[in-house]
């Protein structure tokens, strides 16, 4: 299969955070080719500091929600990204967005969110996370529900001008 340039830009600024999921699941096959591409993200110095938990209990995801991270209650598996204390919070953004794109090209929805307050703590708690591990950041994924996005307001679509975004040599 041969992807244009053209095709492949159009997927990346097509892709959309997704926050609402129907109760279908998603395929071992599937999630593993999900968990493949993050793991090949690149990362400072190739430490690779990050690695997943893979949460597809409802009731932890149902706690996620709690925690703030909501779309992790509804959605079919949740990737919570597990790093080295020390690592950069950078390299874990990359593992995340990395992780999203897969899911886009599955023909999944996801959506980054991160547990606030206590619930970083408990998490790691709950799930048997090292205490000097850090588990923050978590990507939702699920097969979209498209009746509860129409239901929702839409929210504004417009993007900066590229004149307002880049500049070119000094700011």
């Amino acid at each position: 299969m041969s992807v244009s340039s053209g095709e492949l830009l159009s997927f990346l600024r097509r892709l959309r955070a997704v926050k609402d999921y129907t109760a279908e699941p998603i395929s071992q096959e599937t999630i593993e080719a999900v968990l493949d591409v993050g793991r090949w993200t690149g990362t400072g110095g190739n430490r690779q500091p990050t690695e997943v938990l893979v949460v597809r209990d409802p009731d932890t995801k149902q706690q996620f929600g709690e925690w703030g991270a909501a779309p992790a209650a509804t959605a079919a598996v949740v990737l919570l990204l597990v790093t080295a204390s020390e690592a950069s919070t950078f390299d874990e953004g990359r593992v995340a967005e990395r992780l999203a794109l897969a899911a886009a090209a599955c023909g999944l929805g996801s959506t980054i969110a991160t547990l606030k307050n206590d619930g970083p703590d408990a998490a790691k708690r709950l799930l048997g996370i090292p205490a000097e591990r850090r588990a923050v950041s978590l990507v939702a994924i699920g097969h979209p529900d498209t009746e509860a996005r129409r239901a929702r307001p839409k929210a504004a679509q417009a993007r900066k001008p590229l004149a307002e975004f880049a500049h070119w040599d000094r700011f």
